[in-house]
């Protein structure tokens, strides 16, 4: 079977602009048995993956890892700056001037929701090799094999080990976008059932064994970014949605702050999550049409 061509489907913007929300609304209701934000998350990865895949299939089997991860540095030095000048604002008591305390800030920056940007430039040098190799339906199998070996001792060790951030996120994100790459790779040669069933499996397996729910949210990312990928829509204004989510992700815990500022840390969980995610999604616009600030979100 020749590869399938990659083609660019709406929908996706769709799916990445509702992770966003997603994300918005668990790090408002910060709930200890989190399963939107691993949800949102999860979707977010396998989008992050999976995108990366369709952009090297486009270049002819090239993927420019370290001009790529270059792109990333910028936001991630900036937004960093940004959140300790904030946290040196809002914070009370001499330890908000420690400068590294932890050397682990190392891999996250200023703010913890920022460990997804090095996190991201470190996986994308995966997306190639895997490209390389996983190029028939016999190694899409092996490759399905190895996620759940590999998965479940991480998904372990994220719920029973006590682990400095940000390697619990790097515990659940790194199988997650993996499964991206996979599933990025099967849908080229047209072999999708074995990456689903090993993400039911990796579920399952993660859940009988921690009792969460979030171990369940995998396999439902996996199921939901299918059902984005096969929606019949082809609507030119979800595009722009698309194109927002990653600076709704960057910006939002400003605009939580402002939030509870205004309104008071009791207000109501699910206004906090709209408002939050309205003037991030605003602020979010407004960068991305600013010619220098455009590059940072």
């Amino acid at each position: 079977m020749s590869p399938a061509r990659p083609t660019y489907r709406t929908a996706m913007d769709l799916a990445r602009f509702l992770a966003a929300f997603g994300v918005v609304a668990a790090h408002a209701y910060a709930s200890e048995r989190d399963w939107i934000g691993h949800l949102a998350l999860g979707l977010f990865l396998v989008l992050t993956a999976f995108l990366a895949v369709q952009s090297m299939d486009r270049a002819g089997g090239r993927y420019p890892w370290l001009a790529r991860a270059r792109r990333l540095v910028l936001p991630w030095l900036f937004w960093s700056a940004v959140f300790r000048v904030v946290f040196l604002v809002v914070a009370d008591g001499p330890e908000k001037w420690a400068i590294l305390s932890d050397p682990w800030t190392l891999l996250i920056g200023s703010s913890i929701h920022l460990w997804f940007l090095p996190f991201v430039m470190l996986a994308m040098v995966m997306v190639e090799p895997s490209g390389r190799w996983i190029t028939s339906d016999e190694r899409v199998r092996l490759a399905s094999v190895f996620l759940v070996l590999v998965t479940v001792p991480l998904f372990a060790l994220h719920h029973f080990a006590p682990m400095p951030e940000p390697l619990p996120q790097w515990a659940f994100g790194f199988p997650v976008y993996a499964y991206g790459l996979i599933i990025g790779h099967a849908h080229r040669i047209g072999r999708v059932g074995w990456p689903v069933a090993a993400m039911a499996l990796l579920s399952a397996a993660g859940f009988a064994l921690t009792g969460e729910p979030w171990a369940l949210m995998p396999i439902v990312a996996a199921l939901a970014f299918e059902a984005f990928w096969r929606a019949p829509v082809t609507a030119g204004w979800m595009k722009p949605l698309g194109a927002a989510a990653f600076g709704i992700y960057l910006v939002h815990p400003f605009f939580m702050l402002v939030c509870y500022k205004f309104l008071g840390a009791d207000v109501n969980r699910l206004l906090a999550t709209v408002l939050t995610f309205l003037m991030s999604w605003a602020a979010a616009e407004i960068l991305r049409r600013l010619p220098v600030l455009r590059t940072l979100v």
